[in-house]
């Protein structure tokens, strides 16, 4: 590989102490980069295009009591989506070369040592990442990571949804849940979602066969008219629907969510729902949640899967680089349709 200068810069956002983004995240235009020294021999430096953002994000910066327990080195770039061009590969980089279109989704360790990918240029490894199909953009890709990856691992590597078996999402209109619609239905799955009166369209033209509005209907009564269900995809934390269970899932089926947050308050209702008797409240279906793991093998499998099936990403909007905590105030007002994007140029 060729040398890089050890004075070369980037552009980054960062913060140097915990609290809500406003008020600790700033933009560094000459943050230090990659050199040469960096790279280990499956290192590749990529010029990020465009990136997504996710609620992890900013719900690790405004975390206090446990982030420094995690092992974050300062200051933290945030993000962990990416689509961008590759600049620099390490000696041991085999299939992967400079000028190849790239998406991915950085690793946990590296994210917590050397940061995300809110920034013009990240440094990541050949197993977190995957050629960029030319049917897809830059702005498309930089959703795949999180959002499309967690929708991949919860349907087909958890619950291992097969044909003609019914599945209700929660909070179906969010990143994960425009994914999960449409791979559960790709998967030959009866998918009944359940959002906003808004967002009913949405998810109906996502392949929806039952759409339930939360705000105007009778959740529990409307899922034991369509069910019986074989599983819950909840993205919400929502308790009380787990509760209802009974009322409209199969003896065998299951409730399923994702390990979203590091809160107490979550931490506190994760275990009420695995610990709590029926006969005090709680529910006779298992609950299991689990944290997105991307394997090299699941980033292909999802990525092939995608192009195969036509799974879009719904692009709820995209800023420009500079404008990052305005991407943040959007994605925080939980108004968001499928997923915000930034792009650097």
């Amino acid at each position: 590989m060729e040398s890089i200068d050890k004075t070369a810069t980037k552009a980054a956002w960062v913060y140097n102490t915990n609290g809500p983004y406003r008020n600790v995240l700033k933009l560094d235009k000459e943050f230090p980069s990659e050199t040469s020294e960096d790279f280990k021999p499956d290192d590749i430096l990529v010029d990020v295009v465009a990136m997504s953002i996710n609620p992890v994000d900013y719900k690790l910066m405004q975390t206090y009591k446990f982030i420094g327990k995690l092992g974050f080195k300062y200051p933290v770039i945030p993000g962990l989506d990416f689509a961008g061009k590759i600049v620099a590969t390490g000696p041991d980089v085999r299939g992967l070369k400079v000028g190849d279109h790239v998406w991915g989704k950085q690793a946990v360790h590296r994210y917590r040592q050397q940061g995300g990918t809110l920034a013009t240029r990240i440094l990541t490894d050949t197993k977190c990442v995957y050629p960029l199909p030319e049917s897809v953009s830059f702005n498309d890709a930089a959703a795949f990571g999180v959002a499309g990856l967690t929708a991949w691992e919860g349907l087909v590597e958890h619950m291992k949804i097969k044909p003609g078996q019914k599945v209700v999402i929660v909070g179906a209109s969010g990143g994960v849940g425009t994914f999960a619609i449409q791979i559960a239905k790709a998967l030959g799955a009866e998918v009944t979602s359940i959002s906003s009166t808004q967002n009913l369209q949405l998810c109906k033209s996502l392949g929806a066969f039952h759409t339930i509005d939360y705000k105007s209907e009778d959740v529990v009564a409307k899922l034991a008219e369509t069910g019986p269900y074989d599983f819950v995809f909840d993205l919400i934390n929502d308790n009380g629907l787990y509760r209802a269970s009974s009322k409209f899932m199969k003896l065998g089926g299951s409730f399923y969510g994702i390990a979203s947050d590091i809160s107490l308050s979550y931490i506190g209702s994760v275990m009420s729902r695995k610990l709590r008797p029926k006969i005090l409240g709680g529910s006779s279906h298992p609950y299991q949640d689990f944290m997105l793991a991307s394997a090299p093998k699941t980033i292909k499998e999802f990525s092939e899967f995608a192009v195969a099936n036509g799974i879009n990403t719904v692009i709820d909007s995209v800023y420009d680089f500079d404008r990052a905590l305005d991407a943040f105030d959007r994605l925080a007002s939980h108004r968001s349709k499928g997923n915000v994007v930034i792009k650097m140029d």
